[in-house]
């Protein structure tokens, strides 16, 4: 039985390589949000700009291919073992012994290998250890760390088909107004992209619950390319103040408040998928990126035109990393990717707009006071101040499945302190002279 599908939007920098067979080369790994197809996507970035971030990938890849190689060829003497599939008719009675001990003399594949490859074939879960057909989190290769390093380059790359990019900003240097003056003081930068190249491709599935053992998309496990689908696009990477973000998440009430998602992300079946996006612990920098992304993708739904559905996420909000960003995209199917109207609204002076109409925004929800005070809603109660009325996306919009979401990290709230409060605060004061202004002049 196969439910629903996911959506994982992983951006690597990987060579200009047919896709299918690129990420069969560098194994992209994969992550699941909360269903049974697991994806994994990539947007091409040039390989000469990765910053030396990709190298690092391909060292790894190199100290790890012998053993993945003698693996890899044991799995294939198994499964083309006269006795496999009787091993498998056999299972549950007492011929199971004596195939799968000829089958291990026979090829040395030891027994959890052939446990896991039993998994894989009959989609029961695997038995010893519970996870062993998954790299453990942190062993699973992080492609946000040269994402970010090249979207974030001090030289940014000549453009090319397959990936332009350029220095924006939101043009409110020497700007002493409110709310602009605070806006420019809570963001670090802005880049446009008005060409991203992004590849999706199925790397397997899981039967019958979200828990089960991954199957592999190529159950032969004999090909080396995965079914893929290329698509291009435009998106904005948005920055935030480094040095004021992290006075703000060092604050006590800041980290009590997320210690109490944390606790319920421990208690949740899905903390090994969600860790392949915030990295080795659940941080307030991971939680308020990751709400502003949701935040920021309603807000241009508005402004730009774009549906929220045909809007994407990727979130580099890991403290180990330096990474202190977000990158909202969308990629279409033709090889003429979209028309430029996200990339132009996030150029100056719209983008200020559209941050300052998005705080306000998010101030206030019509579930409110109910959502606002909420201490655990969603799935597994992994959100906060977040839910459909004023935060959630479309699932394919969400690299996490709509969870790690609060509103009152972003605007505050009685308990917490807002990353953004200084700048609701101040743009509220600016409306209510400006309203107090024209009153008067009418008088």
């Amino acid at each position: 039985m196969l439910e629903s599908v996911d959506d994982v939007n992983a951006v690597p920098l990987q060579s200009r390589l047919h896709p299918e067979r690129r990420l069969a080369e560098n194994r992209v790994p994969e992550r699941s949000s909360g269903g049974h197809y697991e994806w994994s996507n990539d947007i091409g970035l040039p390989t000469e700009h990765a910053c030396g971030g990709i190298a690092v990938g391909h060292r790894a890849a190199e100290e790890s291919g012998h053993q993945r190689g003698a693996e890899k060829g044991l799995e294939e003497a198994v499964l083309g073992h006269d006795h496999w599939e009787d091993l498998l008719n056999a299972l549950g009675k007492r011929r199971e012994a004596n195939y799968r001990d000829m089958i291990k003399e026979e090829t040395d594949a030891p027994d959890s290998l052939l446990d896991r490859l039993v998994a894989e074939a009959t989609g029961a879960a695997a038995t010893p250890p519970a996870d062993a057909s998954r790299p453990a989190p942190q062993d699973q290769l992080d492609l946000s760390r040269d994402e970010w390093n090249a979207l974030t380059a001090g030289r940014l790359p000549e453009p090319t088909r397959e990936f332009a990019v350029r220095r924006g900003g939101l043009g409110l240097d020497g700007e002493q107004a409110e709310p602009w003056a605070a806006l420019g003081a809570h963001i670090g930068g802005v880049v446009l992209a008005d060409r991203l190249r992004e590849v999706r491709a199925l790397t397997g599935f899981r039967r019958y619950s979200p828990n089960g053992t991954l199957v592999p998309a190529d159950t032969s496990r004999r090909r080396r390319w995965l079914p893929a689908v290329e698509v291009f696009g435009e998106g904005i990477l948005l920055t935030l103040d480094e040095e004021r973000l992290t006075e703000w998440e060092n604050d006590d009430r800041v980290r009590a408040h997320v210690l109490g998602v944390r606790d319920d992300l421990d208690a949740s079946f899905r903390k090994d998928q969600l860790a392949a996006a915030y990295g080795i612990s659940l941080t307030p920098r991971y939680v308020l990126l990751h709400t502003v992304a949701h935040l920021l993708i309603r807000q241009l739904a508005f402004d730009s035109g774009y549906t929220t559905a045909s809007l994407r996420e990727r979130v580099y909000g890991r403290p180990e990393h330096g990474q202190y960003g977000l990158l909202i995209y969308t990629a279409a199917g033709d090889a003429e990717g979209t028309l430029g109207g996200l990339v132009r609204q996030g150029e100056a002076p719209h983008f200020a707009e559209t941050l300052v109409r998005m705080l306000e925004a998010a101030a206030w929800c019509s579930a409110d006071p109910l959502c606002a005070e909420h201490t655990g809603q969603g799935f597994d109660n992994l959100n906060r101040a977040a839910c459909h009325a004023c935060t959630l996306l479309p699932e394919t919009s969400c690299e996490t499945g709509n969870t790690l979401l609060d509103r009152a990290l972003v605007v505050g709230s009685a308990r917490v302190p807002g990353y953004f409060t200084d700048v609701l605060h101040a743009s509220r004061e600016s409306a209510a002279a400006t309203a107090t202004d024209a009153t008067g002049a009418q008088e």
